[in-house]
Order: C-alpha cells, then sequence, then structure tokens
C-alpha cells in the first residue's frame, strides 16, 4: 500500500487507469459512514422559500448570460446583431437581481 508521499506501484499498461479509477470511485462515492452529511437548521422548502429562491437564481443567471451572450456573437463571429435587445434584459434583469438580492430573496452568505 503507498502512503501520501509515495506513487502507487504501477505493473502495466492497464494498471495506472485501474488505480486512477479506483480513487476517483472512492472520491465520489466514499464507503457508508466515513463522512457525516451536514444539516442545514434554516432551510426553507415551503413553496413561497422555493419561489423566492428561483427568482433570485434565475435573474442572476439570466442577466450574466445576457451580457455574455452578444459579447461572445462580437468576439468569435464580428457581429452586433441584437446587442442592444440583450443589453436591455440584462440590464432589467440585473436590476431584478439586485432587488431580489438586497430583500434576501438567496441564501444567507451570498
Amino acid at each position: 500500500m503507498a502512503t501520501i508521499n509515495e506513487s502507487p506501484r504501477v505493473d502495466g499498461p492497464g494498471s495506472a487507469a485501474v488505480v486512477f479509477l479506483r480513487r476517483a470511485w472512492k472520491f465520489l462515492w466514499p464507503p457508508d459512514g466515513s463522512f457525516a452529511a451536514e444539516t442545514v437548521p434554516d432551510v426553507e422548502l415551503t413553496l413561497v422559500g422555493r419561489i423566492r429562491k428561483f427568482v433570485w437564481l434565475s435573474s442572476g443567471l439570466f442577466s450574466a448570460a445576457s451580457f455574455a451572450i452578444p459579447a461572445i456573437g462580437l468576439f468569435v463571429y464580428g457581429t452586433t446583431d441584437g446587442m442592444g435587445t440583450n443589453f436591455l434584459a440584462a440590464v432589467v434583469s440585473a436590476s431584478l437581481f439586485g432587488v431580489a438580492s438586497s430583500l434576501h430573496f438567496g441564501p444567507n452568505e451570498a
């Protein structure tokens, strides 16, 4: 068994892949009881709480996409078609995101 400072022993062309897959499997799906599930006491599971979080998250993601898509079109294709409409949608969505953030619709850590 290899320690932290040593590399695992590899004895053939497929062995490195097997070691990698075994470590990845243990990392992604650890054995039962190896870590304790964290509980979050202030999670809102009500319909109103879910709607508030959805409005906060969707408005933020939509405004980011509305700013990014015209920029990608400009840098990749060199066209400015539809840039004004996307910019207006991004500003409106960013304003909604600001209002949702100021009303604490998102998580407490944000």
